[in-house]
């Protein structure tokens, strides 16, 4: 199985596919010939993490995380943003989470405040937060053009 994970200790966001599963692991290798995917993939690629403080879930406001499930290598990287958004005084301008995700199942992305920032939209994310994503190596989806403009989203990888 080719589930060989980058571990060096600076990562930095992979460009293309092939970067991709090279950084974060080949997830086709975890699919079974029934087409359902092994369990081990989230025990050997997935961690959960505490976020610093909790964050409204964005399709049931009356419920928040404060765990998220990310790919094990963007645990710190996670961790490290949402400290300095705390740290920062900017926690109250995360409205709501819309999920971690992408890359499908690697877990290298995340969606906040989807509500006001839809997809082909401007959207109002706050600069503040974006430049503590770009800082921590993390492409924002509100520069992107046209329809596929997505200002709630965060990722970390470029060219794909």
């Amino acid at each position: 199985m080719s589930g060989n994970i980058h571990t060096t200790s600076v990562l930095l966001p992979p460009n293309g596919l092939d970067q991709i599963i090279a950084s974060f692991g080949d997830i086709y290798s975890y699919i079974q010939p029934d087409h359902s995917l092994d369990a081990r993939w989230q025990a050997e690629a997935l961690d959960l993490i505490s976020l610093p403080f909790p964050l409204p879930l964005s399709w049931d406001k009356s419920q928040s995380v404060i765990k998220l499930r990310c790919h094990k290598l963007m645990g710190s990287i996670f961790t490290g943003v949402f400290s300095k958004i705390q740290s920062a005084g900017l926690q109250d301008r995360l409205t709501s989470f819309g999920g971690c995700f992408s890359f499908r199942p690697q877990r290298i992305a995340i969606d906040l405040n989807p509500e006001t920032n839809q997809q082909g939209s401007i959207g109002n994310m706050d600069p503040a937060i974006i430049a503590i994503f770009r800082d921590a190596g993390f492409q924002w989806g509100g520069t992107w053009q046209g329809k596929s403009r997505d200002p709630m989203h965060f990722q970390f990888c470029t060219g794909y």
